[in-house]
């Protein structure tokens, strides 16, 4: 569900807004910290239904690790994202996004336990400079 459909005060879309951002600051890293502040003003935000195997996020986001560091892509908590996802040892994820980017924010990707108790995984990237590229 997009933050778009929120329903207003008590509505679905708040509680798991306001939940998901209480799950962010329990973590207390950084970039769960910055997650957090992004949801409370409102950025937009999306967490998937169906769970996805951990094993493969886990291989396509290493990849995507190694990727972004070559690029120098500007990310943060990248690293220790993947290594939680390694380290997590349920067979499934939930995966969502909080984007920042309008705030001049970062792209958030969030990663929760399949039950949507807890954050597994959340790491950081900015977009990067597209020079001389044509439309």
């Amino acid at each position: 569900m997009d933050a778009a459909d929120e329903l207003g005060p008590g509505g679905l879309v708040t509680r798991i807004r306001e939940d998901l951002e209480r799950l962010l600051r329990a973590g207390g890293r950084e970039v769960e910290l910055l997650c957090a502040e992004a949801l409370s003003r409102g950025a937009t935000f999306m967490i998937w239904e169906e769970a996805t195997r951990t094993d493969r996020v886990t291989a396509v986001y290493t990849r995507r690790e190694r990727r972004t560091r070559k690029v120098g892509q500007p990310s943060l908590g990248f690293p220790e994202a993947v290594a939680d996802l390694r380290a997590h040892t349920g067979e499934h994820v939930l995966i969502g996004y909080v984007d920042d980017r309008p705030q001049n924010g970062f792209y958030f990707q969030v990663f929760l336990d399949s039950e949507a108790t807890q954050v597994i995984a959340c790491l950081g990237v900015r977009p990067t400079a597209r020079v001389g590229r044509a439309l």
